[in-house]
């Protein structure tokens, strides 16, 4: 149950929270923060410990790509995981910390961290199930709607897709590799790609 879960006391995430809340929307900060919460669900619904303090850093800073705190050339979780990580030094996280953080920033928008450790692993499930829905969640509902009543998704659905063409329209071309098993399937026959709000529809919420 939510009631279970505490959301780490630290100096780092204090600072954490309050770096993403001065650069983020209402609308990207409830994101970040109901991300941290789905994993943390997922974690005790798995029954799984995890490094907290890890998955707070790692989900609430994820998308600072997609703020003006982290322009630069490169794709959004990949100047995200930099300022992230710089933010992390400056404030006298080791190395090896900071690392890890960036490590799952960057790697959010593919699969990887699902094949990583609990902590990596089960923060993406959380990002995932926000995004675009987890097929076998089972999440509690009453646990989901106290989530999403503590940050509300305030339109999520559209102005994430508004973000996302954004980031597309500020970079291009944009900076993204596909798969290389994915440049011989489309080859061989064109894939049918879906377009991003199709994707986000997949999310068991209205908006």
């Amino acid at each position: 149950m939510i009631v279970d879960i505490k959301v780490p006391d630290s100096s780092i995430v204090r600072q954490a929270e309050e770096l993403v809340r001065s650069v983020s929307d209402d609308t990207l900060f409830n994101h970040v923060m109901r991300c941290y919460w789905f994993g943390e669900l997922f974690a005790q619904q798995e029954g799984k410990k995890v490094d907290s303090e890890l998955m707070f850093l790692s989900t609430i800073l994820h998308d600072l790509g997609l703020t003006t705190h982290a322009p630069g050339p490169h794709r959004f979780e990949i100047e995200g995981a930099s300022a992230a990580r710089a933010f992390l030094r400056e404030q006298g996280v080791t190395e090896d910390r900071a690392q890890k953080v960036w490590d799952n920033i960057a790697l959010h928008t593919w699969d990887v961290n699902q094949f990583r450790g609990d902590t990596s692993r089960l923060m993406q499930r959380g990002l995932a199930y926000d995004v675009s829905g987890v097929q076998d969640a089972r999440l509690d509902p009453a646990d989901v709607a106290e989530v999403v009543r503590r940050y509300p998704r305030l339109n999520f659905k559209r102005a994430f897709n508004e973000m996302l063409n954004h980031e597309l329209d500020c970079k291009q071309p944009y900076p993204h590799w596909f798969h290389i098993c994915s440049r011989i399937a489309h080859n061989r026959s064109p894939l049918t790609i879906v377009d991003a709000p199709v994707v986000l529809d997949w999310a068991p919420f209205d908006e």
